[in-house]
């Protein structure tokens, strides 16, 4: 466990909750009025009462990402990785000016968040996710940003049938999975990683409100990212 989350007594996945509520300033009475979380399970899962599920997780990562916020599952859950609070808010990149200059050196987080915010301001409607888990491994890669158009038609979901697509739930779930069609019509989506551990790897007539196949797919750019890295380096000596 990293010292800084001691030291800020974020040593649980429910402290690390209650932190990132914080940092949005929102009540969890805001959050079941928009989000439909019911207030007194985000209480339960953030006092350590009851035991965060899989799809706890997802739910609550779909809130903060709304508002702009980038977390990925291993900081709460293991307080692994980049501390949230240093994170770049995707709410505020994308409601910049197109205009707007952006560091010609940018790091790697800053430089996947611009791509993204030239995606979304291209099309209507479009719809960006941060993969924040393996569930669509090996195709799509932890960390990387996938987007598409959303469509809330149901008469357009029959083309998405076989296809990659973020998901919407009426629930205010947010799902990356492949969608499929049962004989009777109805809409499955699953993950395409066979040795996931996910909670629901397969979910039966989830209540969609809308699906955006991925047409663009931003990846990290490691070898980018080391050479800015060491050229960082490089001048602090």
């Amino acid at each position: 466990m990293c010292q800084t989350l001691l030291q800020r007594n974020l040593d649980t996945p429910g402290a690390r909750l209650k932190y990132l509520r914080s940092i949005l300033q929102l009540t969890r009475a805001e959050i079941e009025e928009k989000y439909k979380l019911p207030e007194i399970t985000l209480k339960s899962w953030e006092n350590g009462t009851n035991k965060l599920t899989k799809n706890g997780l997802k739910r609550c990562i779909a809130v903060y990402q709304s508002k702009g916020l980038i977390v990925d599952e291993r900081w709460i859950t293991d307080g692994e990785g980049l501390d949230p609070t240093v994170r770049r808010s995707l709410e505020h990149y994308f409601s910049m000016p197109s205009s707007a200059e952006l560091p010609v050196e940018e790091d790697e987080d800053l430089a996947m968040i611009n791509d993204a915010k030239k995606f979304r301001d291209f099309y209507p409607n479009a719809v960006i996710m941060m993969v924040t888990n393996n569930e669509m491994s090996p195709y799509y890669e932890s960390g990387s940003y996938v987007g598409g158009i959303l469509k809330e038609n149901t008469k357009d979901w029959e083309k998405l049938v076989g296809k990659d697509c973020i998901i919407f739930l009426k629930d205010g779930g947010q799902y990356f999975r492949r969608v499929y069609q049962d004989s009777l019509g109805r809409y499955n989506i699953a993950c395409v990683n066979p040795t996931v551990a996910a909670e629901q790897p397969v979910m039966y007539a989830p209540d969609i409100k809308g699906l955006a196949q991925v047409i663009w797919i931003r990846k990290r750019d490691v070898l980018r990212e080391r050479n800015i890295s060491q050229k960082a380096m490089s001048e602090n000596f």
